[in-house]
């Protein structure tokens, strides 16, 4: 039984607020993951490659492990800005690679926390989750009665999340975090389906689709040693079923043409990250963190209508569970600085014979982060800045997998690349 609430018109004023928030928080695309690109938005543990589990002490805890929320030695607030442009390329008109556009995507948040008492910490925060990016203009297909349109993928997915912590003791607390989700998506389809002999192309775009889940959570536990050398932690995030309501149409070059109202049913999955910090010298602390996400839950991507029958009743995904692997430094040698560098592998979730030319590319990523920090006005002020490059490539994939009920997948080459520049302000008080 799906938990989420629909609503079916953006005229409604918390639908409203909502869709500008995912504009303003949006998340780039996933490059080689699912809807989530390795990092996010918090600059300092962006830097650290995203390996925050087991030492993250400040609202950004919400996110990457309630638990942190009660080490931490203050109250906080704190804006997060992580601009991000995204390329997609590959076979998206069946036969030639083709560049798809540059996307840019102002991925951001939020985040703060209170402390209730020595024992008890809430925090709370707004901040992107999730999404995908990428898109190709003008794009001709079929060979007789051909259609020209953009194919294309615009998929935002925000969290709301309030969050709770208790310290047991010196060395471990615990925390949870309640989250209210919310997507958009607009889903911009274009092929020569197979019934025709690939002569006569088709466009569907599936627009303006947006929902709400009204449950998930986050739960977190973490050590901290007694001397503060080394510390391990661990995050579980719920999965959350998402369903979004939207608008249909379709349009062919022998001249049919369909509209009505659609809905869209996928999920974010279920993820486990754990991860340990340890200090190997007077300036120097190592970070290692395996984050997987259970994709395998995502078979598909399906679409429906009360109006009409849908030309792609659903996008065939097969997803792959994925995992990544971050290894992370920080040097703390020069007076109020620290500088920052790490490395993601992350395992591929698309599997070749499911290559879709506006999700992820089917292949491994790599990303490489680098970034530094500093405090001003007597510490009560931290500043921290990241820079994120993130590469996937396959030159040889063989597609031919089911991709919807009248498209196989193409073969070619496929990739992707994303750029990334990362900005905190965390007010300590």
């Amino acid at each position: 039984m799906k938990s989420h609430t629909r609503f079916s018109h953006f005229s409604l004023s918390p639908l409203a607020v909502a869709s500008s928030l995912a504009v303003a928080l949006s998340a780039g695309q996933a490059v080689a993951g699912g809807f989530e690109k390795a990092t996010l938005w918090d600059a300092e543990y962006t830097a650290l490659a995203g390996a925050a589990v087991s030492s993250v002490s400040d609202s950004s805890a919400i996110f990457y492990n309630p638990a942190g929320l009660a080490f931490a030695e203050s109250n906080d607030i704190a804006l997060h800005l992580s601009p991000t442009i995204t390329q997609t390329s590959s076979p998206a008109d069946g036969t030639n690679f083709t560049d798809g556009e540059k996307n840019f995507s102002p991925v951001g948040g939020f985040t703060g926390l209170f402390k209730l008492d020595n024992k008890f910490t809430m925090g709370y925060g707004i901040y992107a989750s999730g999404g995908a990016a990428a898109s190709y203009e003008d794009v001709k297909v079929g060979s007789a009665l051909p259609v020209t349109a953009d194919y294309s993928t615009d998929i935002k997915i925000i969290e709301a999340g309030l969050g709770l912590s208790y310290r047991i003791n010196n060395n471990w607390s615990v925390g949870g975090t309640y989250r209210l989700t919310y997507a958009t998506a607009d889903i911009n389809l274009a092929s020569a389906p197979d019934a025709f002999g690939g002569a006569v192309g088709a466009a569907v775009g599936y627009n303006d689709l947006s929902g709400f889940n009204t449950f998930g959570v986050r739960l977190g536990a973490m050590y901290r040693s007694d001397d503060d050398r080394w510390g391990w932690g661990i995050n579980y995030r719920s999965e959350v079923d998402i369903e979004a309501d939207g608008d249909y149409n379709y349009r062919d070059g022998a001249g049919g043409s369909d509209t009505g109202d659609a809905t869209a049913e996928t999920a974010l999955p279920m993820l486990i990250s754990t991860g340990v910090d340890y200090k190997v010298a007077p300036h120097w602390t190592l970070f290692g963190e395996i984050t997987y996400s259970k994709y395998s839950d995502i078979e598909k991507i399906d679409f429906s209508s009360d109006d009409t029958t849908v030309a792609v009743p659903a996008i065939n995904t097969n997803w792959e569970d994925q995992y990544n692997y971050r290894v992370a430094a920080e040097y703390t040698g020069i007076e109020n600085w620290a500088l920052r560098a790490g490395y993601i592998y992350t395992t591929a979730v698309v599997p070749e014979e499911y290559a879709a030319p506006t999700f992820s590319s089917p292949a491994d990523a790599h990303s490489f982060t680098l970034g530094a920090g500093t405090s001003i006005l007597d510490g009560q002020v931290d500043l921290d800045f990241a820079a994120v490059y993130d590469t996937v490539k396959n030159d040889d994939v063989k597609g031919g997998g089911d991709l919807t009920s009248t498209t196989k997948s193409y073969a070619g080459k496929y990739e992707s690349s994303s750029y990334s520049l990362h900005a905190s302000a965390t007010y300590r008080f």
